[in-house]
Order: structure tokens, then sequence, then C-alpha cells
């Protein structure tokens, strides 16, 4: 067991003190939101220090490692060890990798919170985003299950507007996310080379 485990809230109370805080807003409110922060902070373009996403995601001041609290220190480390789970997952374990999803009262996959964190970090980095954003690219389809859930700032469909009608209402609530367990590792393999540039240029 690491250090940032010993020190990491239960899931319960770090979600519930997402869902109360309003000093320094956090970026995301539930831990499936989290998740989705992590996720893409771990595959896409990377930030140059941990604490350029983890600070903003749960509302923290940027020297918590030398002035937090106690409990503010222990919500960092809760987030190392998201991300440290995500990370050991696609190292040891990619076949096994799956988003954490929310799940609705009647026992359904919500998969909106999820996708709503990625897309909050992406706008941490929206710079480095924009090319795999840009409708040329030939790997722009990778984002498309994920920003199909997602709304921007004025709370508009990130996508545009989707078709109205049973099939489309069917296809969002019960076939659009399947696609997200595959397309994130494809976006890690995407970035890759601009994380761990060492290791790419030894083994090419």
């Amino acid at each position: 067991m690491s250090g940032f485990d010993k020190l990491a809230l239960p899931n319960e109370e770090l979600e519930a003190w997402l869902a109360v805080k309003v000093n320094r807003r956090p970026l995301v409110r539930t831990m499936s939101a989290l998740d989705g922060f992590a996720t893409a902070a771990l595959t896409g373009p990377p930030f140059p220090d941990p604490q350029y996403w983890i600070c903003p995601a749960v509302g923290l001041p940027f020297d918590v490692l030398t002035n937090g609290t106690e409990l503010e220190l222990a919500v960092f480390a809760s987030v190392a060890v998201v991300h440290n789970r995500i990370n050991e997952t696609f190292f040891n374990r990619p076949h096994e990798y799956a988003p954490k999803f929310a799940v609705k009262a009647d026992g359904r996959i919500d998969p909106r919170p999820w996708c709503q964190g990625f897309y909050a970090a992406m706008n941490l980095n929206m710079k480095d985003w924009k090319p795999l954003l840009n409708r040329s690219n030939i790997h722009h389809g990778l984002l498309l299950p994920i920003l199909i859930y997602c709304v921007d700032k004025k709370g508009l469909p990130v996508l545009g507007k989707p078709r109205s009608g049973p099939e489309t209402e069917h296809f969002l609530e019960s076939e659009a996310y399947l696609d997200i367990s595959v397309v994130v590792p494809a976006i890690k393999e995407i970035h890759d080379p601009i994380r761990y540039p060492s290791h790419h240029s030894a083994t090419a």
C-alpha cells in the first residue's frame, strides 16, 4: 500500500466533499466524473505536472502539498489513488480497462458524468487537444462516443443537438457508450509517443 492509499478518503467521503465544496469550485462533483477527468489526463496530451490537473479537478490550491490542510492532503491523495489505479490497469492489464460509469436509480448505466469529466480535463488542455478535435483528423472519430454525451459551458451539446426520435434515444441510452472502453486505449496510444518519448525512440 502506497502513502497515498493510506491518506486517501473513502470514495463516499470524497464524493460528499466534492458535492458541497463552494470555495475553489472543483471541476468534477462525482467519482464517475473524476474517473473520466483522470482518464483524459492520463490518455490525452500530457500535463507538465500532475498538480496542473489534480488541483483544478477537485478545487485544491496549487500549493496543497506544502501548505494544504490534512483534509486537503487526503483529497489530493484520493485523486492520486484514482490516477494510479487507471495507470496501473493500462500498463499491466489493458484488456481489463473499463470506465467507471455512474448507475441510475433504475440500474441503467449513465455515461454522462464520466464523459463530462473527460471533457472538463480536455478544456484544461484544449490547445493540445485541438488536433484530435479537427474533423479532418483521421482519429477524430475516437472522441465522438465521449463528446456525444457532453455539454459546453452554456449547457449546449458539444456535437450539436442530436436528431430527435426513439432510435437516437435508444442509441444514446444503450449503445453509444459501449465504444468508450475501446476508444480510450486508442486515444492513449496516439499520445504515448509524446508522454514517453524516450521509450518510443528506443523501440522505434
